[in-house]
């Protein structure tokens, strides 16, 4: 009987134990799933004394956030800066450019000016100070920098590749992130103009978005620097599609690399499909001329591989017919 009553007491202690693993494993699952729809607040560069506080014209601020609907969510790391000039009116259509950056990126950097950190603790590196490049074309426009695949050889696009979340993507940004900056919420069918410029690995994400992103009606110009590694069938088919809506396409290419063949076995599609006066062929020193004369421009750019937004982004978008700023305190294009 002793015997018996020991064995029923095992048995009871062994199923306590398995109901009590089972329990924890719940718990586990829910706390990695929590993480996954809400990760914990990422430490955030403090925005600008202008978009702290009420929309205020002309001033322009910078502001890093973290987003629902971003490419990739890190814990620690903003998903998105955007940058609006000295001269910006929050009143005004809005226009954005947006910076798709390839490998290894992160935004502290490609934001920053001087020594700049990833996280801190990282490894101090030269800033690319994206804003100030930007502000140098001149261009009522926004300068939005989501982060892509953070610190990492990696050029996919995150969920940027799945329908329809770069407009949300979009939508979130102008409504709540932006709301004060902008004086107010604003929608995404207020946007007058959408121009992709993508850096090196980047160009995936670009036509990720070009494909799936919905924002179809809204793209004005793509542009790529020194980033055309692949999918060049595709970027051919899309530029055919939209050049009799006015689309604008700019491919720049270092000499001897594959964006460079890449380039220009896309030059070559496009003349069987559009025609050899649709598409110029030049080089750096006539880079500006061809912008002035036509929406498709296949050029070589300025070594070296990384400094080709620097060399080259305000260039181009002084170019694309985009509002210019007209307020006396907007610095101009660069001379």
């Amino acid at each position: 009987m002793k015997a018996l009553r020991a064995r029923n007491a095992g048995v009871r202690r062994r199923a306590a134990v398995r109901a009590l693993c089972t329990l924890l494993g719940w718990v586990v699952a829910a706390s990695a799933s929590a993480q996954d729809v809400a990760p914990s607040a990422p430490t955030l560069p403090p925005p600008t004394a202008a978009s702290a506080g009420a929309a205020s014209p002309h001033a322009g601020f910078t502001i890093a956030a973290s987003l629902r609907a971003a490419a990739y969510r890190m814990p620690g790391v903003p998903s998105v800066i955007v940058h609006a000039p000295p001269g910006f009116d929050p009143a005004a259509p809005l226009h954005l450019v947006v910076y798709l950056h390839g490998y290894s990126g992160c935004l502290p950097v490609l934001m920053g000016k001087g020594q700049a950190r990833c996280r801190p603790g990282d490894a101090p590196r030269e800033g690319w100070d994206l804003g100030t490049v930007h502000d140098r074309a001149g261009t009522h426009t926004l300068l939005v920098v989501p982060q892509l695949a953070f610190m990492k050889r990696n050029g996919k696009p995150g969920a940027f590749g799945r329908a329809g979340v770069f407009a949300q993507f979009l939508q979130e940004l102008l409504s709540e992130t932006l709301a004060q900056a902008l004086g107010g919420p604003r929608q995404l069918r207020e946007v007058a103009s959408l121009t992709l410029v993508a850096h090196s690995a980047g160009y995936q994400t670009a036509l990720a978005i070009l494909e799936r992103g919905q924002v179809e009606s809204l793209v004005h110009a793509v542009v790529l620097l020194d980033a055309l590694y692949g999918d060049t069938e595709s970027y051919a088919r899309y530029v055919a599609q939209h050049a009799a809506s006015g689309l604008h396409f700019v491919a720049l290419h270092l000499s001897g690399g594959r964006p460079a063949h890449e380039d220009l076995r896309l030059q070559r599609m496009l003349v069987r499909k559009l025609g050899a006066e649709a598409v110029v062929l030049t080089d750096a020193a006539g880079l500006s001329a061809a912008l002035a004369t036509h929406a498709i421009v296949i050029a070589s750019g300025t070594p070296p591989h990384w400094l080709m937004p620097g060399h080259h982004m305000a260039q181009v978008l002084a170019a694309l017919a985009l509002p210019a700023r007209s307020h006396p305190y907007a610095p101009g294009p660069a001379r």
